[in-house]
């Protein structure tokens, strides 16, 4: 994902409940929060998680601050 990113290209992350685990989408969120804490500086939020029938959705975009090469 950070290779992505580096690169300027923008990353979907989809989460897929099966079963009873629809009982649980918080920790599905609790995951893709996590997953922003450690991009911190790299990646900002294009599109905050959503549940979209079984999967919840997330779209990240690389930070334009980070992305800009220092010379």
């Amino acid at each position: 994902m950070e290779r992505f990113l580096k690169s300027g290209a923008r990353v979907k992350v989809t989460i897929m409940f099966r079963g009873r685990e629809m009982a649980h989408t918080d920790l599905g969120q609790k995951i893709l929060n996590r997953l922003v804490e450690d991009l911190e500086g790299l990646a900002v939020v294009e599109s905050a998680p959503k549940q979209d029938g079984r999967n919840m959705i997330m779209v990240i975009a690389p930070d334009k601050r980070a992305a800009t090469p220092a010379e």
